[in-house]
């Protein structure tokens, strides 16, 4: 988020290349190869080949197999025989699926925190249904109904705190050696997709969107009133690192930005016709300077909604090329509760260009030449355009863009290459920035919340100089040198975050942003840009 967040280390860029792609893609690389066809030799289906194996293993085979495992698995591979976006989900992962899609879970509203085999709060959120019981951030989770958690993996905690609204869970927590017991009535908790609506200056309005979720429409209409009345003429769009989610919330996104009747997207595949989707009457912002952010993690919807911007010359891309993905899945319901996501059709943008790189090679050498590609912007000292079809396109007013997988901005910002910036980058791939906050806070949260009611209040506080001599400290435990230079020329730098974290589990995304966007050098460099399509 701030400045220098990619080193130039060798081995440190490749570590965060990895995370950044794990991040983005998790669920979807489960390559194996196996050749299947739809029909025998003999004229037999593709059904009933699998159904003869299987009973052939489940008769024959040396070992017992357990066949709702084994079929699961088949299933898994196969798909991802055909691109490396079909995928099949679990009944658990299903459900998870349509729960982030919509927006809202069933639960407790405690965002956690886990540290090797430990369970923290990490945050209590604001409305939710723990809100007000006195549970804090940086409290350590003991039980849950009576049993001990010690050791349990984070995903079977979180499936022990979710349930049924109207439902009680008993949770016993440790707070700097006391024990303390909260009974807590299970509701409905909203997962925002917005995580940032804010007034950068007195005419530039500023909307972070995390995902896109079944309310995220609802959410950025609501913000850009809110804008709009403060004043905002020109609004900064941030899609860094939004991995997409629904389709149909970036059409009413891009619609409310765009002038009624330009084509948003089209989609098209071998069993689907030409669908064509456009801008409804009543957008909110149609008018007025429009500034997009992205970076390679943006992907899908946020593709969606830039190349339309785009390719309708409604707003200025900035920042590095996106992932890639334009492919359409469509859930598909099984008997057991679980689901297949098969692509259907392919994304277009308006111009014409097909989001998605090509997957020709495999899915191994589809991620592979994305690490590659992140790889190449790290070192290059000039902007690398990593064009894959020469085709021209051309947008509404005949600037010529290129297809070739992923939107390539209008503005390309290259990665800072400052050396100091490295002692910096290896804290913070570490995760060293974040615990030394969140240690922190598990020390200091009931005073903190005492001396500062909100996020307003809180950006009064100030990082203590303990807090920075912890983070060295820290570092060093982690065969990390002290770099006195680093701290020197960074300092603002790393203050900054670690305020911003702290914020965070405290009071939630308000402080995050409130703390770190005066350090955001992609931002600041945005800015300084004039939107002239």
């Amino acid at each position: 988020m701030g400045k220098g967040d990619k080193t130039s280390q060798t081995g440190m860029k490749v570590l965060i290349l990895v995370a950044m792609v794990a991040g983005t893609l998790i669920g979807l690389m489960t390559a194996q190869t196996m050749g299947l066809q739809r029909q025998s030799a003999n004229g037999g289906t593709l059904q009933g080949k699998m159904g003869e194996v299987m009973a052939l293993v489940e008769d024959k085979y040396v070992d017992a197999v357990d066949p709702d495992s084994l079929s699961e698995r088949l299933l898994a591979v196969m798909l991802s025989e055909l691109d490396p976006h079909s995928t099949y989900l679990t009944a658990k992962a299903a459900e998870e699926n349509v729960e982030m899609l919509r927006g809202s879970f069933e639960g407790v509203g405690l965002m956690l925190r886990h540290e090797g085999d430990t369970t923290f709060v990490g945050h209590v959120m604001a409305g939710g249904p723990s809100d007000g019981l006195g549970i804090m951030p940086g409290d350590k989770i003991m039980t849950i109904d009576g049993d001990s958690i010690s050791g349990m993996p984070s995903d079977s905690v979180v499936a022990r705190l979710r349930g049924p609204r109207g439902s009680r869970v008993a949770l016993t927590v440790d707070r700097l050696g006391s024990r303390h017991a909260y009974s807590i009535r299970r509701g409905v908790v909203d997962r925002h997709s917005i995580n940032c609506t804010t007034m950068l200056d007195d005419t530039t309005g500023y909307i972070a969107l995390g995902s896109f979720t079944g309310t995220s429409h609802d959410e950025f209409r609501h913000a850009l009133r809110t804008l709009r009345q403060r004043g905002m003429r020109r609004l900064v769009f941030d899609l860094r690192g939004n991995g997409g989610g629904s389709l149909q919330s970036a059409v009413g996104i891009a619609g409310e930005l765009l002038p009624a009747g330009s084509l948003i997207v089209y989609t098209r595949g071998a069993h689907s016709m030409r669908h064509n989707v456009y801008a409804h009457p009543g957008g909110l912002f149609p008018k007025g300077e429009v500034i997009v952010l992205v970076d390679e993690n943006s992907a899908s919807a946020s593709e969606v909604v830039s190349g339309a911007l785009q390719d309708n010359d409604r707003a200025l891309i900035v920042g590095r090329r996106t992932f890639g993905k334009g492919l359409v899945q469509t859930e598909y319901d099984l008997s057991d509760g679980s689901s297949v996501l098969l692509t259907t059709a392919r994304y277009y943008t308006p111009s014409g260009r097909c989001i998605q790189r090509s997957y020709a090679d495999g899915t191994d050498e589809y991620y592979r030449e994305y690490i590659n590609q992140l790889i190449d912007e790290t070192y290059a000292d000039s902007v690398v355009m990593h064009i894959n079809d020469s085709t021209p396109y051309k947008t509404v007013g005949g600037r010529t863009v290129y297809g070739g997988g992923g939107i390539q901005p209008d503005v390309v910002l290259t990665y800072r290459k400052d050396s100091s910036f490295i002692y910096y980058n290896q804290l913070s791939s570490k995760g060293l920035l974040s615990r030394t906050a969140f240690a922190y806070v598990r020390r200091h949260a009931g005073e903190m919340l005492g001396r500062y009611a909100d996020a307003e209040a809180f950006s009064r506080w100030n990082v203590p100089q303990s807090m920075i001599d912890e983070l060295v400290a820290a570092g060093e435990r982690d065969d990390i040198k002290r770099n006195p230079r680093s701290l020197a020329k960074q300092r603002k730098l790393i203050c900054a975050m670690l305020k911003a974290y702290t914020g965070s589990f405290l009071y939630g995304d308000d402080a995050f942003y409130d703390a770190c966007l005066p350090e955001d050098n992609d931002l600041d460099r945005a800015l300084k840009l004039k939107n002239k399509i």
